[in-house]
């Protein structure tokens, strides 16, 4: 992102709609991606958030500060030219979902494990016709290919736009289902986050925390809601 960081020059800031979708204007001047193309949105909700991002810039441009603008641009200048490089990507985290490894002990975790991801495998089940294999351990677990062909199918049926956010989801989660729970809205999103925070929060509850791990933890969840948020408003 530092490649586009500047300091702002523009009094007003637009969202313009054409024929082939939303631009977001600075005095009448479309802003343009990394890689040279037109910020060319999919919605007015996205093309407005993008929009509140650029006139909340004060003199200079803090591109961490501007999620929607981020994922937009990798969007169309990342995701557009590689999406099947992309999707495969995320088809590989329905081979190794977070859901399917289980603890060997101790029994409370056990517990903590079944009742939080047990609902979503019943979920995949019965809205996707996917039935996967669990285990306990960290092995790898073999999964019939027939059934990863339908877990991963809908990935390559996104927009660009889409598996912008829906990369974001899965890869913070760590879960393909658990990204396809939200995205579906089966699952709320504090849900899912909970869901995916099983292990980590046993560790707190045994040893403690810091600070660090907090505000890394904190940072992760802000960044899957944004990534839920960005796929939402790019449909």
């Amino acid at each position: 992102m530092s490649e586009w960081k500047i300091k702002r020059t523009w009094d007003n800031v637009e969202v313009k709609q054409t024929e082939a979708g939303f631009l977001v204007a600075l005095d009448d001047r479309p802003i343009i991606t990394p890689a040279k193309n037109p910020l060319l949105l999919p919605s007015n909700a996205l093309a407005n958030r993008v929009a509140n991002e650029w006139k909340e810039q004060d003199n200079e441009v803090i591109p961490a500060k501007m999620p929607f603008t981020r994922l937009s641009n990798s969007a169309l200048d990342k995701v557009s030219v590689q999406f099947k490089e992309v999707a495969d990507i995320l088809s590989e985290f329905g081979e190794t979902d977070l859901f399917y490894y289980r603890a060997s002990s101790p029994a409370a975790l056990i517990k903590k494990q079944t009742t939080a991801w047990d609902p979503f495998l019943n979920w995949v089940k019965n809205s996707m016709n996917v039935s996967v294999n669990v285990s306990s351990g960290v092995m790898f677990i073999e999964q019939d290919d027939g059934e990863m062909d339908k877990l991963n199918a809908p990935i390559y049926n996104m927009t660009p736009f889409q598996l912008a956010g829906f990369h974001e989801i899965v890869t913070i989660l760590g879960s393909l289902i658990g990204a396809y729970a939200v995205v579906n809205n089966a699952f709320m999103a504090d849900q899912v986050w909970s869901a995916s925070r099983v292990d980590e929060e046993w560790q707190i509850e045994q040893w403690g925390s810091d600070e660090e791990a907090m505000a890394a933890s904190e940072k992760k969840y802000n960044d899957f809601k944004i990534g839920c948020e960005f796929f939402q408003i790019s449909l």
